[in-house]
């Protein structure tokens, strides 16, 4: 894994500063780390419709039941496999200025966490094939995201140290290495991309392969050197 360095310039790149007895340049660094996530979270979800409510909720119980043996049978343990929301909704049809009750729509989601990117697909699959007919909000995360954000804040300091001694020599200066203000720009942010759809309705046939991609995670820094 290599930091790669950007220029980051919102300000000019020596300016003398008035809160500092000494002669400084200012100096503003950036770093980036790319790395691939490594757990990847999605909501799926069963929907039943049925006149009778009971015949409704037993239909999805037996539907939900059938999904979270299958993902059992991958691997994934209970605590990968999470209610979000549990609803109940009657449906009407309205006609004529009138609303008559049709039936019932129960509706059970999950919120599946995959540690192992590769498997997504098959969790995904496996799903589908057992009784899950809702998608919705499909994230890619990066667990170890902080350890990430100071890899890129070291080679943001990098930069920012680099920018400094070149100015320094360009204005035939001595720089002296302890600098007197160092600013962190950026927090360090947990890393995921979403991907949020509405639910979406799934057939056997409409399985995609899940490919996550790289995370870029940027740093920056403002750093102050006094110079002789």
């Amino acid at each position: 894994m290599n930091p790669s360095f950007h220029p980051y310039l919102p300000h000019p790149n020596a300016v003398p500063s008035q809160s500092h007895p000494h002669r400084t340049i200012t100096v503003y660094g950036q770093g980036t780390i790319e790395a691939m996530p490594d757990t990847i979270t999605m909501t799926i979800g069963i929907t039943t419709e049925n006149q009778n409510v009971q015949e409704a909720l037993r239909q999805n119980s037996v539907a939900a039941s059938q999904l979270i043996e299958a993902l059992h049978q991958l691997g994934l343990s209970d605590q990968q496999i999470e209610t979000s929301s549990f609803t109940i909704n009657p449906k009407y049809d309205y006609s004529d200025g009138k609303s008559t009750l049709i039936g019932y729509e129960v509706q059970h989601l999950f919120t599946i966490t995959v540690k192992d990117v590769k498997q997504a697909g098959e969790v995904y699959a496996s799903a589908v094939a057992n009784g899950a007919n809702i998608a919705r909000n499909l994230q890619f995360q990066l667990q170890n995201a902080d350890l990430y954000y100071q890899e890129a804040l070291k080679a943001a300091v990098q930069n920012a140290k680099e920018k400094a001694y070149t100015i320094a020599r360009s204005l035939k200066v001595t720089l002296q290495e302890q600098p007197i203000e160092v600013i962190e720009e950026t927090l360090s942010p947990v890393y995921e991309r979403s991907f949020e759809t509405k639910a979406t309705v799934l057939g056997a046939s409409s399985v995609p392969p899940i490919q996550p991609g790289e995370q870029q995670i940027d740093a920056k820094v403002k750093i102050v050197f006094p110079y002789a």
